[in-house]
């Protein structure tokens, strides 16, 4: 299907010529040493105006394959936005409520816990006073237990700090109010009725050849990691949580951003919308006050600094990013889709190149719409 997403950049509104800058950045991000591979899409109205791979997925291979749109990369935080979805789903169906209390939600486990009175929105929005991470890897106990007996740091509510923790929570509790184990839910949720073939939590091996390899993990020190989840808190927990442990390519995530932004464009390719109507406009509007911060149900919106929005798309554009080096980043306004994703962590250094990078590349695909 991808092949009958793609439209001329004109067509759909873009100047061509200065389009085609993002093949120079992405590149210049390999021959700079920030990543071994990557991989994008540039989505308007719905289809895919630019698209490009760059680099070696596993450069340390013999013979190593080129990048393709179809390569497999670890997309790390980029998973809580389908946590989020996950979430809202449930919300819609009567499953849970955001006001509820993790206590509430979960009393056999949570009702003596000092979270029990977070509530789920909490959790959702960074707000529930948790840590931003804990090397939970390194406890004999669960991580979910570990957390439950993490003290808020802060009054819940009122102070806005990006946490792990709140994410690993709310994988189980969709999986709890859901009765199935989270990687099975977002399966049968979502990779499968979307078509996201090639997405999915510990990718089995016949697809290890196709995964951009990771590195520098905390918890696998000096080790190249092909197929299985960087991040050492989801490693911990077997490769499935709700902070990160999915893997995608560029081309399952244009579906999962048909099924998110272009209900239209998603009828006519029999793809479902990833929610109702009223739960993705909840999920992509912020739900804590102003003076607290910026974060929807699963994204970052508008002016939260982790938003890699660059310097000229509205305060209405959500995303999310990941660790290792990915984005997608939506822009209504201008009815536009920003995917982007690298295995920057294959590299060791702290990743600001990327940074840096990722809002290079929204201001040319935004400053590239003529019409």
């Amino acid at each position: 299907m991808f092949d009958n997403l793609i439209k001329p950049a004109r067509a759909l509104g873009f100047d061509p010529d200065r389009l085609k800058l993002l093949d120079a950045l992405v590149e210049d991000g390999i021959t700079g040493g920030l990543y071994p591979a990557a991989a994008y899409a540039v989505m308007r109205h719905g289809m895919v105006a630019a698209h490009g791979a760059f680099g070696h997925p596993q450069p340390d291979s013999f013979p190593s394959a080129r990048t393709q749109t179809n390569t497999i990369f670890d997309i790390a935080s980029l998973t809580k936005s389908f946590t989020g979805v996950l979430l809202m789903r449930s919300v819609e169906r009567g499953k849970i409520l955001l006001t509820q209390s993790l206590g509430a939600v979960l009393p056999a486990e949570a009702a003596m816990s000092p979270l029990a009175h977070i509530t789920i929105k909490q959790l959702a929005t960074h707000t529930s006073g948790l840590p931003a991470w804990l090397p939970l890897f390194k406890s004999p106990r669960s991580a979910v237990s570990d957390i439950l007996n993490t003290h808020p740091t802060v009054e819940p509510g009122t102070k806005y700090t990006y946490s792990d923790l709140g994410y690993i929570l709310l994988g189980h509790v969709v999986a709890q109010i859901n009765s199935k184990p989270l990687d099975r839910l977002a399966h049968d949720e979502l990779f499968q009725p979307l078509g996201m073939t090639d997405s999915g939590y510990n990718p089995p091996v016949h697809l290890h050849a196709r995964i951009a390899a990771t590195g520098h993990s905390r918890d696998r020190v000096g080790q190249t990691i092909v197929g299985t989840v960087h991040d050492e808190n989801a490693n911990g927990l077997g490769g499935v949580s709700g902070h990160a442990g999915i893997f995608s390519t560029v081309q399952d995530l244009c579906r999962f951003a048909l099924a998110v932004q272009f209900p239209t464009t998603a009828a006519h390719f029999s793809i479902p919308q990833a929610a109702g109507v009223a739960a993705r406009r909840v999920a992509r509007e912020s739900q804590i006050p102003a003076a607290v911060g910026s974060h929807g149900i699963g994204w970052f919106i508008g002016a939260n600094p982790y938003l890699p929005s660059g310097d000229l798309a509205s305060p209405k554009a959500y995303g999310h990013t990941g660790f290792t080096g990915t984005m997608i980043v939506f822009e209504p306004d201008l009815d536009l889709c920003m995917i982007l994703l690298t295995n920057r962590v294959y590299m060791p250094g702290d990743g600001a190149g990327v940074l840096k990078l990722r809002r290079q590349f929204v201001n040319i695909v935004v400053g590239s719409i003529d019409q």
